[in-house]
């Protein structure tokens, strides 16, 4: 069966394409979205998730060291910034 794939910017052209091909006899079928399974993560990278993160364990990690917010950006952007 030909194919020919239509593409739209706005939802109401899909229900009017999806009312015509009914008159015409054609089918509409919809992309199916992808999802993303926790066995497309690979393995190998040395990152480990929390289930339920902690925000708080982070409070005070600057604390006592003698560093400004300029420098840190400047160390982590060097010169994107």
């Amino acid at each position: 069966m030909p194919e020919v794939i239509i593409k739209y910017k706005n939802a109401k052209v899909l229900e009017a394409l999806k009312d015509f091909a009914k008159y015409l006899d054609f089918v509409v079928e919809l992309p199916k979205a992808k999802k993303k399974a926790k066995s497309d993560i690979d393995p190998s990278l040395p990152i480990v998730f929390a289930e339920k993160p902690d925000v708080t364990a982070l409070a005070g990690i600057w604390k006592g060291r003698d560093i400004s917010l300029e420098e840190l950006r400047k160390n982590a952007w060097g010169n994107r910034l």
